[in-house]
């Protein structure tokens, strides 16, 4: 069972890191900055080297890229990694103010619901994987039509040119999951407030008002830390 919101997001992070669109965290919620740095730089290295230096003996049928789209996509993979880098402590800062919002809620009377968040990160990850599969078959399926042999440089070099589009992808997945779990919890939080407002002011009784008040309160002075539940009842 899944208890915190980072071990729910961990296997999203984890690929993350490794397509450099994060830091490497050992163990987790300590980011090894140099390391992340180190392999970035040697993974794209090798990726400008191949592609758009070839190696004169075994690419020398290979052209470099000119192609204008495959330049954007370098171009914005490559800004993709930076905005990772830079916005990586801010993204731990937001996913921290997330579980905030989580245990209030759970105070509230609204269950965590991170197994399910997690079941839905594997099966998006194993999309992702599928589809990079299908993608390089079909591309290698229409490179043998026109060319009727590849080498093992040639399908390395076709997979290092639709790389930098499957890490794009990938990182669309990542901004995507976490905006709508965020606006997931909006919505939580705006049903939470419309039940608070019902059994606040929408009954008429004065007893029923307060034991609206007190259940909430009883709710909020059980919690561990009670001072953060505050700013939802705002």
């Amino acid at each position: 069972m899944t208890k915190t919101l980072q071990k729910a997001m961990a296997p999203l992070l984890i690929i993350g890191s490794f397509c450099s669109l994060g830091l490497f965290e050992y163990p987790l919620g300590q980011p090894r900055p140099y390391l992340s740095y180190l392999y970035a730089l040697v993974t794209w290295s090798l990726f400008t080297f191949s592609v758009d230096y070839p190696y004169p003996i075994y690419l020398e049928n290979w052209e470099t890229v000119t192609d204008w789209k495959q330049n954007i996509i370098f171009i914005s993979v490559i800004t993709s990694i930076f905005v990772s880098w830079f916005r990586f402590k801010e993204l731990k800062m937001s996913l921290h103010e997330l579980s905030k919002v989580d245990d209030t809620l759970e105070a509230l009377g609204a269950p965590k619901k991170y197994q399910r968040l997690l079941n839905w990160i594997i099966q998006i990850i194993i999309g992702w994987i599928v589809y990079i599969f299908s993608d390089f078959a079909v591309t290698i399926y229409w490179q043998l039509l026109y060319r009727f042999d590849l080498e093992i440089v040639d399908i390395y070099i076709l997979f290092v040119e639709n790389y930098p589009g499957y890490v794009i992808i990938f990182s669309v997945l990542i901004c995507g999951t976490i905006l709508g779990y965020t606006s997931f919890k909006f919505h939580q939080v705006n049903d939470r407030l419309h039940v608070l407002y019902f059994d606040i002011f929408e009954n008429n009784a004065d007893y029923r008002r307060r034991n609206g008040s007190i259940s909430v309160c009883q709710r909020i002075i059980k919690a561990k830390d009670p001072k953060q539940y505050i700013w939802i009842l705002m």
